[in-house]
């Protein structure tokens, strides 16, 4: 997880992300709400799990608060108590009551809303943050590798969401890197 060109590249491409004029951000996160919510793999599913944004990646909120209102079981991702690497995915029902301020400042579901086991998330589709992704279905994480285990022995679709600025030529892949099934940004779904 301490390959040098991915440390360089996830330097490069957070300050490009973080330089993002807030009308751009605004409308592109709009783009790509609206994009996902016309995926198949998205409207088929019965279970989705989604991140919740730090301020810098695309916002899904929009997006959460519709697949709450379609009758979509949700999972968003909660930090393991007492530990700084390991998640586990969380059904929520109501966003604005199960959510609480977490681990790096980021929203979370709180103690009291029950893990969900693995074998319950069976299928699901995932949407998945990033700091870069390429045309080959790579992503380039923050470098703690959360998603990867995450993701590990997961079926269902895994969508990167993400800005087309993040879009690298080609991505370092590491053997424990799970690639992603497609990528969706404000100008296109990429299908790998």
């Amino acid at each position: 997880m301490n390959n040098p060109g991915k440390q360089y590249m996830r330097r490069e491409y957070l300050r490009v992300r973080r330089e993002l004029e807030p009308e751009f951000r605004r409308m592109a996160d709009a783009a790509i709400n609206a994009a996902l919510a016309k995926l198949p793999e998205v409207i088929r599913a019965e279970r989705i799990g989604v991140y919740l944004s730090d301020g810098f990646e695309v916002d899904l909120a929009e997006f959460l608060a519709w697949c709450l209102k379609d009758g979509k079981e949700v999972y968003v991702p909660r930090s393991r108590a007492n530990d700084g690497a390991e998640y586990e995915m969380v059904e929520i029902r109501d966003s604005s009551r199960e959510l609480v301020q977490g681990k790096y400042g980021l929203m979370e579901p709180s103690r009291e809303v029950p893990a969900t086991p693995a074998v319950a998330r069976s299928g699901m589709t995932w949407l998945v943050p990033g700091v870069a992704f390429d045309r080959f279905g790579c992503r380039l994480g923050r470098g703690k590798g959360i998603y990867d285990r995450l993701l590990q022995g997961e079926t269902g679709p895994k969508i990167g969401v993400f800005y087309s600025i993040q879009e690298c030529r080609e991505l370092p892949k590491d053997s424990h890197d799970v690639p992603l099934d497609m990528a969706v940004t404000e100008l296109e779904v990429i299908r790998y």
